[in-house]
């Protein structure tokens, strides 16, 4: 695994558990629950939801997986039973507060003792790491280019190397063709640094302007897909049960359905479309050829990789420009392009297995035209 990856998931925990003050809210939560006044179940049940949230975003972001790579001398703090202890406490209605603070007290001394011990481990590891990291925020605007991971999780894409390799050329082709929609200058061929195991995560070094609009992309696909999941998980079969078995109002609900799930490849299409006419006031020299074939093609490969759950994260920091005040450039890229995987993650485990087939039916795209010569350098 390389070095930028590994930071990347360092930084992870220091983002979900130390900057998000988590960590500190333990110790609060520690300390508190030692004085008699808060030694009430109200307040000690409380807490422990808290905990329980917080456990869920970790696995939302798939922390543990994360832990695993870094950690060698400690084990990782969200492996164990911390949350069938908490559930098994919180729903026993003959415990009394003093049996509930002995066993939440011990719980918590516990999951701190490793917490501390997992980010004394991951400090060493980061200060270790960053001496041989070739990928700063400097170095990467000299270069002029980024690291992007694109992360195959479905057995579809994974399962055979005839897959696999079907995959992967698929992203080849679109990640070319998405570089000529935005500028005049002939793409490199694709420097792959890194296939990795587990989930398949290949890791490539594009241009960074390129990589920072490709982000961007799939942040925009990655929102209209959430508002689809939530209202696919939520809302859909609480509406259409209040319609009492009226047919009009049910096939009116399935065709909004149906525009739902067809807007996640549009705002796809309809973001590439307008960063293309953004480039080209600078650059007017980009190809005009064959544009909106090049974008119909780049978006299915983008939309089918993230409704299948696959994923793409920004291993390289991107500095916030200055002289632009915009929501989606005064937030770190890479921190946003996480927070809606998460968001997306959560979602979609909760629809029914007939939802999910049915997501992969209608967006699983054959790759267009494979064997058509792509632009060269």
């Amino acid at each position: 695994m390389n070095i930028e990856t590994l930071l990347n998931k360092a930084n992870l925990f220091d983002l979900l558990v130390v900057n998000s003050g988590f960590k500190r809210d333990l110790s609060d939560y520690f300390s508190s629950i030692q004085q008699s006044q808060n030694q009430n179940l109200v307040y000690m049940k409380d807490l422990s939801e808290k905990i329980k949230s917080s456990f869920k975003n970790f696995e939302n972001n798939s922390l543990n997986n994360d832990l695993n790579y870094l950690l060698k001398d400690s084990v990782p703090f969200t492996e164990g039973n911390l949350i069938l202890d908490l559930n098994q406490i919180d729903s026993d209605g003959e415990i009394d507060a003093n049996q509930y603070y002995n066993k939440f007290y011990e719980i918590l001394r516990v999951l701190i003792e490793n917490i501390n011990e997992n980010e004394n481990e991951i400090n060493s590891v980061k200060k270790t790491l960053i001496k041989y990291s070739t990928h700063d925020s400097k170095g990467d605007s000299e270069k002029n280019n980024a690291l992007i991971s694109i992360i195959f999780k479905d057995l579809k894409s994974t399962g055979t190397l005839k897959e696999f390799t079907r995959s992967l050329t698929k992203w080849n082709r679109a990640l070319v063709l998405y570089h000529t929609l935005l500028k005049s200058d002939s793409p490199d061929e694709i420097d792959l640094v890194e296939i990795q195991n587990g989930s398949i995560d290949v890791v490539c070094n594009l241009d960074l302007d390129v990589s920072i609009d490709l982000t961007k992309v799939i942040i925009t696909g990655l929102k209209v897909y959430g508002a689809y999941l939530l209202y696919k998980s939520k809302m859909a079969r609480e509406i259409i049960a209040s319609y009492m078995g009226n047919k009009k109002l049910i096939d009116m609900e399935k065709e909004r359905e149906k525009l739902m799930l067809t807007n996640i490849l549009e705002s796809v299409k309809t973001t590439i479309e307008e960063q293309h006419k953004e480039n080209l006031k600078v650059d007017k020299k980009i190809s005009k050829e064959g544009v909106q074939k090049k974008i119909e093609e780049v978006s299915k490969v983008i939309t089918e990789h993230i409704v299948m759950g696959n994923e793409v994260k920004l291993l390289t920091y991107v500095e916030p420009p200055q002289d632009d005040e915009s929501d989606d450039k005064s937030e770190k890229l890479s921190d946003n392009l996480r927070e809606n995987t998460s968001v997306v993650r959560e979602r979609f485990n909760q629809l029914e297995s007939t939802d999910k087939q049915l997501l992969i039916d209608f967006y699983s795209f054959k790759a267009d035209e494979e064997n058509e010569t792509l632009p060269k350098k």
